[in-house]
C-alpha cells in the first residue's frame, strides 16, 4: 500500500512539474510523427512506381516510332 501511495505522489509531482512534456504528450507526438512518416514512405514508393511506369511507357512509344 505504501508503494502504491509513493507511486501516485511521484506521478502527480512529475505531471504537475512539466505537464506539456509528460508521457502522454510524448506518446501522442510519437504516434502522429510515426504515422506521418509511414504515409510519407508509402507516398514516395507510389511516386517512384509511377515514374518507372511512365519511363516504360515512353520507351515503348519510342520503340514504335
Amino acid at each position: 500500500m505504501k508503494l502504491f501511495a509513493v507511486f501516485l505522489v511521484l506521478s502527480m509531482v512529475v505531471l504537475m512539474a512539466e505537464p506539456a512534456d509528460g508521457f502522454f504528450g510524448w506518446l501522442i507526438r510519437g504516434a502522429i510523427s510515426g504515422t506521418l512518416e509511414i504515409f510519407g514512405l508509402l507516398l514516395q514508393e507510389q511516386l517512384e512506381q509511377l515514374e518507372q511506369q511512365q519511363q516504360l511507357d515512353k520507351r515503348s512509344l519510342d520503340a514504335f516510332h
